[in-house]
């Protein structure tokens, strides 16, 4: 594995064994619990398409560039358009009753499309399909989430996001807030379809710090949506999902720059590594782990009108997250 800078010179000596060694530290926290490493593949063309509004300014190097700024967002950020009539959906932190009513709709597509009729009645109990394919069951769904807080609500909201992130097509795809990893590398290399075209597959390594709740929805990691969700008298699903073998973490809102540590080149071997790994020493690991890369982001909101983005989202990395439009 040769290991480069965004514009694909080679690390240094010195600079090689020192990431080798922040890697090696971030594994020791994975093992312990602190971090979870994820990994999620891509097609070059995908994240360019996301990174560069105009694609006569696209150069490789600047796509590494981009990434570690901008980060990869999810399908909302990107492709989810939608008109002033729509009235789900609309927003990061949107629970209202539309949005519910639409996810109850949703899971009951989910659950009476053929194509998933095996993996529905693999990994659901006849209690969560009885109860979303019952219609009069829409009002209690909303009922039961609404005579919460906020904050409850949310966490509800997104414990079923997952179900429908992971379901596809019938669930959610271009409305998804969420961005699918897998703790998996090698699930991470089926997603990037690599035996197709391995020139265009990339690896993007990632790592969140505890608390996972606060990141990401992976009822298999941490319980915390779904004992949100048995509090609220809902049914529950098996953990890991329609496709338990993927190991999915969905990301919320993105894959922060900070937390990125670089993305592997599968086909040539190489890994670009986050340019702003070169600003820290050893002392800084632990702090590193916990928060991420510090990153100057101040002109944020000029620079990506220069991208495919038409929204963004920030965190607070306690699970609070916010949304702008571009």
């Amino acid at each position: 594995m040769e290991y480069v800078n965004s514009d694909f010179t080679p690390l240094s000596i010195e600079e090689q064994m020192k990431f080798c060694s922040f890697k090696s530290y971030i594994r020791e926290k994975d093992k312990e619990g602190e971090v979870l490493l994820l990994y999620r593949g891509e097609e070059q063309k995908n994240v360019r398409r996301r990174l560069f509004g105009d694609q006569s300014d696209f150069e490789t190097g600047d796509l590494f560039q981009r990434a570690f700024y901008f980060g990869e967002k999810a399908r909302h950020f990107s492709v989810d358009h939608f008109d002033e009539n729509r009235e789900f959906l609309t927003g990061i932190n949107d629970c209202s009753e539309r949005t519910l009513e639409f996810i109850f709709e949703r899971i009951s597509n989910v659950i009476n499309t053929p194509e998933r009729r095996n993996r529905v009645l693999q990994n659901t109990s006849r209690k969560f399909r009885d109860y979303f394919n019952e219609p009069r069951n829409c009002r209690n769904f909303v009922e039961s989430i609404n005579a919460y807080t906020e904050q409850t609500k949310l966490k509800a909201r997104d414990y079923y996001l997952y179900w429908l992130h992971i379901a596809g097509s019938p669930g959610i795809r271009i409305e998804t807030q969420l961005v699918s990893t897998s703790v998996e590398k090698r699930v991470a290399m089926g997603f990037s379809k690599v035996n197709k075209n391995p020139k265009e597959k990339l690896i993007f390594h990632y790592f969140i710090p505890k608390p996972f709740h606060a990141h990401a929805i992976a009822p298999w990691v941490s319980d915390h949506h779904q004992s949100v969700v048995t509090g609220c008298g809902l049914p529950t699903y098996k953990a890991l999902g329609l496709y338990p073998r993927q190991r999915e973490v969905a990301v919320k809102g993105a894959l922060f720059p900070h937390f990125i540590l670089g993305v592997g080149l599968i086909s040539e071997n190489r890994f670009v590594v986050n340019s702003h790994f070169r600003e820290i020493d050893e002392n800084d690991f632990e702090q590193v782990s916990k928060v991420g890369f510090s990153i100057d982001q101040s002109n944020f909101a000029e620079r990506i009108f220069d991208t495919g983005y038409i929204r963004w989202g920030q965190t607070d990395l306690n699970g609070n997250f916010d949304q702008s439009d571009v």
